[in-house]
């Protein structure tokens, strides 16, 4: 019997909101409304290809609290605690910026952001999903 290998991008279609920090202010959706599928369609878009490699980033709550007062961030959050390889989850934190060619998923476990990260190496930069949230929010 085979096994179908569950990929760290799967895990998206389980979100079941979004929450945008850009700078000072802060932007929710649900799952179902109109944003919140065309920020996890857009997403889905610039992660095909992608390639999951080995997080050396560790997370700590103080600091990516305050690294989220600035920038843009985009955190996909779950109805229940999620796992993948063994690292529980609530939600995962993104920063968004538009040259990245990569970046790290920020767990947030027990209402923390704390630990060890995932990081995916894209295939292309960051520049579609900017700009599907910049259409959103501005």
């Amino acid at each position: 019997m085979e096994t179908t290998q569950i990929e760290l991008t799967d895990k998206f279609a389980l979100a079941t909101a979004i929450t945008i920090y850009d700078n000072d202010e802060t932007f929710s959706f649900s799952k179902g409304d109109d944003k919140f599928e065309s920020v996890l369609s857009s997403l889905n878009l610039i992660t095909q290809n992608s390639h999951e490699m080995p997080g050396f980033a560790v997370s700590l709550d103080n600091e990516t609290k305050q690294a989220i007062q600035s920038g843009r961030w985009l955190e996909l959050e779950f109805k229940k605690t999620q796992k993948y390889n063994d690292m529980p989850f609530d939600s995962l934190l993104i920063e968004v910026s538009k040259d990245y060619s990569g970046f790290n998923l920020i767990r947030k476990t027990n209402g923390k952001y704390e630990g060890r990260c995932f990081y995916l190496n894209l295939s292309q930069n960051m520049q579609p999903l900017y700009d599907t949230i910049e259409s959103i929010i501005r």
